[in-house]
């Protein structure tokens, strides 16, 4: 049960250091980069899948596809892993917000409505507390030796 968890925490920690790290890509000027390399595929793809609007999506590849970007074989596979991976990533984003939150009263009330609305079942939002309340539990000088 440790190894699942402590599995959850790590992933999530990943994806959420990759989504930091891609926010100043965000920013950047669109019309910097004409094409995408290996250096910024993976910057494009974590932006692309934080995008929930289908239509959204289309919008956006079919744009790289006009800009010369994309080739309509590469486009249809970025539409194919969005399909794929997107509500995923945003539970893991959601996820890994919650655990840097600072304060549980928020982070239970968060998972209160979500519960109430049907998303994750209330056993699932206990696990999310219990790993809340151990990552934000201070290390006793006594324990750590």
């Amino acid at each position: 049960m440790k190894r699942k968890l402590t599995l959850i925490g790590i992933i999530t920690l990943v994806l959420v250091l990759l989504a930091v790290w891609a926010v100043p890509a965000f920013a950047a000027d669109p019309q910097q980069a004409t094409q995408i390399t290996q250096a910024n595929k993976a910057r494009v793809l974590v932006r692309l899948l934080l995008v929930q609007n289908e239509t959204r999506v289309n919008a956006f590849i079919a744009k790289a596809e006009d800009a010369g970007k994309l080739t309509a074989e590469q486009a249809v596979k970025v539409k194919e892993f969005w399909t794929t991976h997107h509500a995923q990533f945003l539970k893991n984003v959601i996820l890994g917000r919650l655990l840097q939150a600072k304060d549980q009263s928020k982070v239970q009330a968060f998972l209160d409505k979500a519960v109430a609305a049907g998303k994750p079942q209330q056993a699932q939002a206990d696990k999310i507390i219990q790993i809340w309340v151990i990552l934000h539990t201070p290390v006793s000088a006594s324990a750590a030796q």
